[in-house]
């Protein structure tokens, strides 16, 4: 009887390898035996590891709230709120991952279509604070740079995380990073 592949547990070994090794340093076969299948059954089911790969990203997409974070809803702080809620949650759980993709996607001009996705997600957050802008409930400026302003210390501290004793570093407080960020780009 064959085996049946359970496409979750190969994309977490795939997520799992390239965090430690790159995308250049992960092999098929390293990505195979993590998820405890055959080289040749990944390539059989996937076709490449650039496949591979784009799967596991969208296997992010689905699996977190990240989607539902590009929500207008005319409650500034609330969506701001659900913005960094969503990209903690993601950064924590895979932000290894996104990491090594985005670090070496300029050497990998085939990994640009793995991040389409979260750039799109990226994009429409960054649609929701130029609705904001407009409304006159946030400063003028960049869309995306503002964005960038908001999420930034978020991936800084799902880093760290990695990098530090986790005593050194208290969690992440959403709502005291929000409220923070709003009195600053009040207009």
């Amino acid at each position: 009887m064959p085996k049946i592949l359970e496409d979750e547990k190969i994309y977490y070994a795939v997520m799992k390898v390239v965090a430690e090794r790159g995308y250049t340093g992960a092999t098929t076969k390293e990505m195979a035996n993590a998820a405890n299948v055959s080289e040749v059954t990944l390539f059989r089911k996937y076709g490449s590891k650039q496949k591979l790969v784009k799967q596991a990203m969208s296997s992010i997409i689905s699996g977190t709230d990240l989607a539902s974070a590009a929500q207008y809803t005319s409650d500034i702080k609330a969506d701001l709120t659900r913005m960094v809620q969503a990209y903690e949650d993601a950064a924590v759980k895979h932000g290894g991952f996104v990491s090594a993709l985005l670090s070496e996607i300029s050497r990998h001009p085939e990994l640009v279509d793995s991040i389409d996705e979260p750039l799109n997600i990226f994009l429409g957050m960054g649609k929701i604070i130029a609705q904001y802008q407009e409304e006159g409930k946030l400063q003028k400026g960049h869309p995306l740079h503002i964005l960038a302003t908001l999420l930034g210390p978020v991936m800084y501290t799902a880093t760290m995380r990695k990098a530090v004793p986790k005593k050194l570093l208290p969690p992440f407080d959403i709502a005291t990073h929000v409220a923070r960020f709003l009195k600053g780009y009040l207009p």
